[in-house]
């Protein structure tokens, strides 16, 4: 069975470095609002706070504000982020050479990331997916570099967004109140309206033989969920996800 694709050739694939100033500056940090309570959300925050050295993937990662509250939060984590621009990239590895952490960001497409299979014990991505031509891809990489038993977490618009929802979203970002009728309208209109439906993202997980479930629509909110563990395979020698022993 084939996704089926969606004409959304408004969304740039790549942020020209004037798209990509406004969002490091301007709405990166009220998304990771909106970031904190997807992790909480799909249950991905308890998983993070274990205690043990835990490998995870940042897929459009765009300026590090993402990666970096983690390591903040969870200083145990090995993080990597990558992202298409270069002007990100460069941001990224500023901000976290600033605040003294080894991060890694790379410059990389998301539907060829350069790791090899089973890399990583997690792998997230927040409000990149709208922009990959082809999503089925992007998600059958991450998928790919996902460690068996490692957690996937792929968050972001979709074209099935009400009105209503938009709002939500905006506030539960903490964006300005005075500018949320506008801004809100733009979103709408500009943003989900563009994005691919959700019916899209239930053929892809069914075309990857995904755990039945792995697909929803977050509950008032204009966001679709991959949240998933990757199947054990049976008789695999590939390393799977060692995770601490339980409190004694």
């Amino acid at each position: 069975m084939e996704a089926k694709r969606v004409n959304i050739r408004n969304l740039p694939q790549k942020y020209s470095y004037l798209q990509a100033w406004v969002y490091d500056y301007l709405i990166a940090d009220h998304a990771l609002n909106l970031h904190a309570y997807i992790l909480e959300y799909a249950k991905l925050a308890d998983f993070l706070a274990k205690q043990w050295e835990c490998s995870v993937l940042d897929v459009g990662c765009g300026g590090g504000q993402s990666a970096i509250r983690l390591k903040e939060r969870y200083p145990h984590l090995r993080l990597t982020g990558i992202d298409l621009s270069t002007a990100q990239i460069a941001r990224a590895r500023q901000r976290a050479h600033r605040k003294g952490y080894a991060l890694q960001f790379e410059v990389a497409d998301a539907q060829m990331l350069p790791f090899p299979e089973a890399s990583f014990d997690v792998v997230f991505s927040f409000g990149s997916a709208k922009h990959w031509p082809n999503p089925l891809k992007g998600i059958g990489e991450c998928w790919r570099v996902l460690k068996p038993g490692g957690e996937l977490l792929v968050a972001d618009a979709t074209s099935d967004a009400t009105k209503e929802e938009v709002i939500n979203f905006y506030r539960i970002s903490h964006f300005p109140r005075l500018f949320e009728k506008l801004i809100t309208t733009i979103l709408y209109e500009r943003l989900f309206r563009l994005a691919c439906p959700m019916e899209t993202y239930y053929q892809i997980a069914a075309q990857l033989e995904m755990p039945q479930g792995t697909v929803s629509h977050l509950p008032s909110l204009p966001v679709f969920l991959f949240r998933t563990q990757k199947p054990q395979l049976p008789g695999s020698h590939q390393e799977s996800v060692v995770r601490p022993n339980p409190p004694r």
